[in-house]
């Protein structure tokens, strides 16, 4: 086996990104506090051409050198958006269409693997604050919500790790 050259890669550039079918998925991110955390969405969202992310309350947006240092320039390329409340967010992509789901632990909630998105329909997903998930009031508003099963002592996954797995997840089923 031979590592391949970044020249191998088929890299396309945030000029074709932009232009490129996207995954019909909105990352969401309510009150999430670390630069670095905004980063790495940003840099899973491009690795799966995600649409789109709407940063919400204390979310930080770029230009920031902490986001550019996770997300090492897919803030150039993925689309965002600015909401001062996560809640606007959600209303307007409700209104567009989207299916809007939280990622967190409640009562009820479709465990990841029992999730089916249907081809033809938009989603979004929200990721919460890395202390105290997202918020009520938001889950309140979202046709559902999706857990990941854990299986250890903590049962919570850094924000930018539960982000990666769930556009993974999109993607494949999705079959992007």
């Amino acid at each position: 086996m031979r590592k391949l050259k970044i020249t191998e890669l088929n890299r396309i550039s945030a000029e074709e990104f932009k232009a490129v079918e996207k995954l019909p998925l909105v990352v969401v991110l309510d009150h999430v506090r670390s630069l670095y955390n905004v980063g790495s969405v940003f840099r899973s969202s491009d690795a799966f051409r995600v649409e789109k992310i709407c940063l919400c309350g204390i979310t930080a947006t770029p230009p920031q050198v902490e986001i550019h240092k996770t997300a090492l320039g897919a803030e150039d390329s993925v689309d965002w958006t600015y909401y001062e409340k996560t809640q606007d967010a959600v209303k307007e992509l409700k209104e567009s269409g989207f299916e809007v789901w939280a990622v967190e632990q409640v009562e009820g909630s479709v465990m990841l693997q029992d999730f089916r998105p249907e081809a033809g329909k938009k989603y979004a997903i929200i990721l919460g604050n890395e202390v105290k998930g997202v918020q009520q009031e938001v889950v309140d508003l979202c046709d559902g919500c999706i857990e990941i099963p854990q299986f250890g002592t903590k049962h919570s996954l850094n924000v930018s790790v539960t982000a990666g797995i769930l556009i993974w997840d999109f993607a494949r089923k999705m079959k992007l």
